[in-house]
């Protein structure tokens, strides 16, 4: 069975001083590697969580991308499976993607994709990787609602996970190495890029690349079973907002 090394998530320490310490004080942190069996090294994946569990969704298997065009973003280095983590146990259970419909496979095997969790659902945006639909690369369409509860559950207990997601398309959602964020009811798709075909560091012909210079927002509506998204103007702005692969958070400033 495969092992790994996983870093735990961790707030930063900075952010959240002990009890009675004095400003200026030291703060002495340590980081320890943990070695989870059945888990194996991911990069660039969405991910939920709920009651301790992580959800780990899409990303790729084979670390940093090839730089040869004919071997970069390679299918043999996509995420086809869905894992459920417990970090306190060391516990890690899987799915295969296989058995969801054809659009819903593609995306959950992308990479990078943007992803924020609201309660116990965990909406997916976009993500690039290669779609047999279109026999090539591509940057998807789609935004996808997975309800995280539920399918940890179906991981789990080894029962159908289909049931579990929900999925539209709009031109908007093709976004890849962007972040997504909410405040208030709305949310905020920021930055990235739509990419299409082939990665080719010489820049040859076997792509198309388009950064969305923009700040896409929208709301969304979503009872469990219907799931409606209603898109709001765009900001625009090429000097600020043409760029991918970048920490954001949020920020709400004292005038709202």
């Amino acid at each position: 069975m495969k092992k790994a090394k996983f870093l735990l998530p961790l707030l930063l320490a900075a952010l959240c001083m002990p009890l009675g310490a004095q400003p200026g004080s030291a703060l002495n942190l340590m980081l320890e590697p943990v070695t989870i069996a059945g888990l194996p090294g991911l990069q660039s994946f969405a991910y939920g969580q709920y009651n301790g569990k992580w959800l780990l969704i899409g990303g790729r298997t084979d670390g940093l991308h090839r730089r040869q065009p004919w071997a970069s973003f390679d299918i043999e280095g996509h995420n086809t499976q869905l894992y459920v983590v417990d970090p306190v146990a060391q516990q890690t259970w899987a799915a295969t993607l296989a058995t969801l419909p054809q659009p819903l496979q593609e995306q959950l095997s992308a990479t990078n994709m943007e992803f924020y969790q609201t309660g116990n659902m965990l909406y997916l945006v976009g993500g690039y990787g290669y779609s047999p639909t279109a026999d090539d690369h591509v940057t998807y369409p789609y935004l996808t609602a997975v309800h995280v509860e539920q399918v940890m559950n179906a991981i789990i207990n080894n029962t159908p996970i289909a049931p579990h997601f929900r999925q539209i398309t709009h031109a908007n959602f093709a976004v890849t190495g962007g972040r997504l964020e909410k405040l208030y009811n709305t949310y905020y798709l920021v930055g990235g890029q739509q990419f299409d075909g082939r990665y080719n560091p010489m820049n040859g012909p076997s792509f198309t690349q388009q950064y969305t210079n923009q700040i896409r927002r929208f709301t969304i509506a979503d009872n469990g079973t219907t799931l409606t998204v209603n898109h709001l103007p765009p900001m625009t702005d090429a000097e600020n907002l043409h760029r991918r692969d970048y920490n954001l958070l949020p920020q709400v400033f004292p005038d709202g």
